[in-house]
């Protein structure tokens, strides 16, 4: 049994102080008793959260180099981040069943530390029958992820009459919103964002509407409050990169800053904000998307930057600067998106939710650095940024997971889907 004492709770709904009680990986206890344990953690001074939900990260297996699920799970943990749900794109893309099943295969074989998981399942034009296998009753994936815009050919969706189809099958539908009929008519543009401006994103949401009454849309990186009132018939994530940095990162570190879609200008990240102020985006998302820096240096550069490690410190930072509330930073990050995806045990602290749990030392102020952190890809875009709020002590399962730096053997399992 472990005893977390002291500590100032947060959940999505109030704050207040508490001892938690976990025993058999779960919550048993929430109460101002302090009950017998075996380990005990004193909390005093420090918050309490749940565990994050991160329910979009690319770890890059099988078939990339860039991250794998050890790598990337040391990343998580040390974030405060318990449970991630990994996207299709790979090499080769999940998009049969059977390598929805190699890829968990491969998973479980990782060394630990291992991150609680969970997988989207890839939509193509010709697999409506294997998206069938995945959505059952029991579900066997999070979403079906529909890419707009190219990630690579295969996964490509131009056909709005397919886009319905797969909307009204699936459980839930991520989409990733960027029209690739507008992308292809910027193609002579001088520069990346120029590219894949925001009309591209504003044209697929249009494109979405009409299915907006046969199923659950989660619509992934929206990046301005343009795009999330256009939205505002779906879920809506946005990212930290979006929130926090604008396309003049790109004059000073070239396409490290080059991701999909684009970082916007000034204006557009300002009003980001105003979207989630004004509660139109439902979940914070890292869209960690790793790639080496030999790749990154290279002309044609490959879209995507890291960011699970950073997204818990980044958003409690601006919490603790008055940015937002810390039981807003909760549900965002927390509560929304294990209701969303439907996690169960996930992204609460109650009594029977599994004992995934953060302790955060409010008063920890330090640079990102790039050396302290734990991608493979060993860079961030947030480099020399000094943030206030960092998890010292992640636990999964009721076990300590991450401690002040040290990382313990502790394994994370597949999540259960709630129907």
């Amino acid at each position: 049994m472990l005893l977390i004492k002291n500590g100032r709770i947060i959940t999505h709904r109030e704050i207040f102080h508490a001892n938690i009680l976990v025993n058999k990986g779960r919550i048993t206890q929430i109460t101002k008793a302090e009950p017998k344990a075996d380990i005990i953690i004193n909390a005093d001074g420090k918050l309490v959260i749940p565990g994050v939900v991160d329910p979009h990260v690319h770890f890059r297996q099988p078939g990339l180099k860039s991250e794998d699920w050890n790598s990337g799970s040391k990343s998580a943990i040390a974030g405060g981040v318990t449970t991630v749900l990994d996207m299709p794109n790979t090499n080769p893309p999940t998009t049969t069943l059977s390598r929805l099943l190699e890829k968990k295969a491969l998973i479980e074989r990782t060394n630990p530390p291992l991150v609680n998981y969970g997988l989207h399942f890839g939509a193509k034009e010709d697999n409506l029958d294997e998206i069938e296998k995945v959505v059952g009753k029991t579900p066997l994936a999070a979403s079906v992820k529909i890419f707009m815009a190219k990630s690579n050919e295969s996964l490509l969706i131009k056909d709005v009459n397919l886009i319905g189809e797969i909307i009204r099958r699936a459980r839930i539908v991520c989409v990733h919103a960027e029209d690739e009929e507008v992308i292809e008519k910027f193609f002579n543009m001088p520069n990346h964002n120029s590219k894949r401006p925001k009309i591209a994103a504003l044209s697929a949401i249009n494109k979405l509407i009409p299915f907006a009454n046969r199923g659950r849309v989660y619509v992934l990186h929206v990046t301005s409050l343009e795009e999330a009132e256009l939205a505002s018939p779906f879920y809506k994530e946005a990212t930290p990169h979006h929130l926090f940095l604008n396309e003049e990162l790109m004059k000073r570190i070239g396409n490290y800053a080059k991701v999909n879609p684009p970082l916007r200008d000034e204006k557009d990240r300002i009003s980001l904000w105003t979207a989630l102020k004004r509660g139109l985006i439902d979940c914070i998302g890292s869209d960690h998307a790793p790639h080496l820096k030999e790749d990154k240096e290279k002309e044609d550069a490959p879209s995507g930057m890291p960011g699970v490690e950073t997204s818990l410190p980044l958003m409690l930072n601006s919490s603790l600067n008055g940015m937002i509330s810390l039981e807003k930073l909760v549900e965002l990050m927390c509560y929304n998106p294990a209701r969303i995806f439907g996690l169960k045990g996930k992204g609460t602290l109650e009594v029977g939710a599994d004992g995934d749990i953060v302790i955060v030392d409010k008063d920890l102020e330090k640079k990102v650095t790039a050396d302290e952190l734990h991608y493979k890809c060993k860079w961030t875009p947030y480099e020399g940024m000094r943030l206030r709020g960092w998890p010292i002590i992640t636990i999964i399962g009721g076990e300590i997971a991450y401690k002040d730096g040290e990382f313990f053997p502790v394994r994370g399992r597949e999540v259960v889907y709630e129907v």
